[in-house]
């Protein structure tokens, strides 16, 4: 906007191994709030297996990491460790301090409207325009998969093709209760069968209920620490999606059953007193938002984990001051760009559903699903690879799915 203030965007650049290469890819982080910098620096094989196929860009978007201003705010949460804390306790406390966090870096001059998704994606194509770049190519996961819709859809014309895994559409920030819930089935169902797990928990909804009713009534101690109901469904709500974390499931919950609460308690303490999320993540994703049908089909379903799958949203965007992109944004993207979409069945927060959803505005698209993977990068597992470099050098994509490893930790 003409007599706005400028920022500062970060990003290198990382020259093809291509004696010929093709158009340039820029990667796109998730979160929203992942530095495309960090990433380079600590999982540098999320970018080199690009560098066949022509150079390739890592950023940090508008608000985080080397850009400047980093909205990271100096608050945390402070709330008690010797009681019980209520939803409502957690609730307030987020929105207090999100509310201080976007007051603190407006008294220095931020303009919070500039950080949405639709800026993010103009910051994309005008980097590449400084660096020479016609056309280009984009890959991204999670929030990078919502970005890059957002590139297609305002820039699609520069757009070679583009990689979108563990798919949030315009219209999935806001994760449904039901896809929660269909999630934590799927992992029932792997659970009931594991032979690592010795038959021990032929049902773990029922034993996560079990769980969840004895904090309801008994909180647990451990240390002084003070751990109830809505302390562990937020941490499982976290965790979900995430192999570490659903490996670990079961066994953590028997461990809670017979009274064992060690692991959880190191996390509820840092969940208490953790510090406020960076500004921009907040920002974007209330800007983003969901449409009043959305909001209401999320009001109404009911989950075993509630609907902890967003909190504090969407009740943060009041507390900052969000803009709203409008259900503009939110409507399905239609777009002639060659796109391969990624998913894994055991990604708790980018269902399947989402990127089926998506691809239909897609004219040239193709999914590959890979069976047993949660909420992560794909594209360069040996098992996809071969079907990428394919996408990539425009041959047809005959892949269809894949088949991971999935193996819990054994039963205490």
């Amino acid at each position: 906007m003409p007599g706005s203030r400028t920022i500062d965007l970060a990003f290198a650049r990382i020259r093809s191994t291509s004696p010929d290469p093709g158009p340039p890819l820029v990667y796109l982080e998730g979160g929203p709030g992942g530095s495309g910098l960090q990433t380079w620096a600590q999982q540098p094989e999320r970018y080199l297996c690009f560098l066949e196929f022509g150079d390739v860009i890592a950023l940090d978007q508008r608000g985080i990491g080397l850009s400047r201003p980093n909205l990271t705010g100096p608050f945390r949460l402070d709330l008690p460790l010797d009681r019980v804390v209520t939803r409502e306790e957690y609730l307030a406390e987020h929105l207090a301090k999100a509310a201080e966090t976007a007051a603190f870096w407006r008294e220095r001059g931020t303009d919070l409207d500039g950080y949405t998704t639709e800026e993010n994606a103009d910051d994309v194509a005008e980097l590449m325009t400084a660096l020479g770049y016609d056309t280009f190519r984009t890959s991204g996961g999670s929030y990078g998969s919502h970005l890059s819709l957002s590139v297609i859809r305002r820039h699609g014309e520069r757009i070679d093709r583009s990689l979108i895994y563990g798919v949030e559409g315009p219209d999935d920030t806001f994760k449904l209760p039901s896809a929660t819930d269909r999630h934590l089935g799927r992992l029932a169902e792997l659970a009931a069968e594991a032979p690592e797990l010795d038959g021990r928990v032929p049902d773990l909804l029922g034993l996560m209920r079990r769980v969840f009713d004895r904090l309801s009534k008994e909180p647990a101690v451990v240390d002084g620490l003070v751990i109830g109901e809505f302390d562990v469904k937020a941490l499982t709500a976290t965790g979900m999606g995430f192999h570490p974390f659903l490996k670990m499931l079961p066994r953590l919950f028997l461990a809670m059953e017979s009274g064992d609460f060690t692991w959880w308690a190191g996390h509820v303490r840092k969940q208490r007193t953790a510090p406020v999320d960076n500004l921009m993540a907040l920002v974007m994703d209330s800007a983003s938002g969901a449409t009043a049908e959305r909001l209401h089909r999320i009001e109404r379903e009911t989950s075993l984990l509630d609907d902890l799958m967003n909190f504090p949203f969407p009740h943060i965007g009041e507390a900052v001051g969000a803009p709203d992109l409008g259900d503009g944004f939110r409507a399905p993207v239609s777009s002639a760009v060659p796109a391969l979409f990624m998913n894994g069945t055991l990604d708790g927060r980018t269902p399947e559903t989402n990127a089926l959803a998506v691809m239909k505005g897609f004219a040239n698209s193709h999914l590959i699903l890979a069976e047993n993977a949660a909420h992560q990068a794909v594209h360069n597992l040996p098992e996809v690879f071969g079907a990428v470099r394919d996408f990539m050098h425009g041959r047809p994509v005959t892949l269809m799915d894949v088949r991971l490893d999935f193996t819990f930790e054994p039963a205490p």
